[in-house]
């Protein structure tokens, strides 16, 4: 690559944070037959030291620049260890129905963390609720992006009654000033997100993982055709290139970046622009440096 990248998606995971999501055996069955089903591989989990060594290494062999790491819970200790490395950056989450959300979202913003992923579908609630305003009222006077997962998810317990980026429209309507990141272009959602894009110039997407959800719909579509619908209604300046790594051994998934250059290659997509998909979107969101 002749420009910087910064990954816009990825996940910390550690074995002491493993540990906070044990689960019932019957969950734990009902989530290793999901996982064969959708093919996601095994992984180890290492404790935060390690973790950290590995990724370091990752981004040296790949030249990865930074990259956005996400959690699913607030005050997530390792993460707050994790980002003092400035390579790393850190999202946190929270359920934004509950009362003190927007306080748990400023104090973990205030310890280094960038921005905040919201679950509605795996947490099981609409992003239009009221309960959900004082967040949003926080992010936007934090001055910080949300990314939110949309559409389908590997998630045996998710609830896709909640899954529609229409439901944003409101949101993203009534807070301008924050910018809302539709992570894996809307997952399956990709006709509602588009639209969504269009009403309101505050939503982006990210290009993270395989995008699988390709497979399911009832058209036939590639992930090409994708990226040239997305750049004409977005353009380059709204798109944030993600790979959704997260676990080892698999590491880091750099066919992911070979695959998706390739693809804005076979597009013409200038250089400038793609410097801009990359890195400098990202960049620009979180005021941090692109070395």
């Amino acid at each position: 690559m002749s420009f910087p990248i910064i990954d816009g998606h990825m996940h910390l995971a550690t074995d002491s944070m493993a540990k906070k999501w044990a689960r019932s055996e019957q969950e734990e069955s009902i989530i290793r037959k999901r996982r064969e089903h959708f093919k996601i591989p095994g992984y180890e989990l290492y404790p935060l030291q390690k973790t950290a060594e590995l990724w370091k290494a990752e981004f040296d062999k790949y030249n990865i620049s930074k990259g956005v790491f996400l959690t699913y819970e607030p005050h997530n200790e390792d993460l707050l260890s994790f980002v003092k490395d400035s390579q790393f950056i850190g999202f946190t989450s929270v359920d934004p129905t509950i009362e003190h959300a927007p306080a748990m979202v400023e104090e973990d913003i205030k310890a280094g963390l960038k921005g905040l992923k919201l679950y509605p579908v795996n947490r099981g609630f609409s992003v239009s609720d009221k309960r959900c305003y004082p967040v949003y009222e926080t992010a936007q006077t934090l001055g910080i992006p949300i990314t939110l997962h949309f559409g389908v998810s590997i998630g045996y317990f998710s609830d896709l009654r909640y899954g529609n980026p229409i439901d944003l429209h409101p949101v993203a309507r009534d807070f301008p000033d924050i910018t809302f990141i539709l992570a894996h272009f809307g997952c399956g959602f990709l006709r509602e997100s588009l639209f969504l894009s269009y009403q309101c110039q505050n939503i982006y997407f990210d290009t993270s993982s395989s995008n699988r959800w390709i497979e399911y719909l009832p058209y036939e579509i590639t992930l090409r055709e994708v990226f040239k619908k997305c750049l004409k209604v977005l353009g380059p300046d709204r798109l944030i290139f993600g790979t959704d790594s997260n676990f080892f051994p698999r590491g880091y998934r750099y066919n992911i970046v070979e695959e998706q250059k390739l693809i804005l290659d076979s597009l013409q997509v200038k250089e400038k622009e793609q410097a801009k998909i990359f890195g400098e979107n990202m960049a620009r969101l979180l005021n941090v440096r692109l070395d």
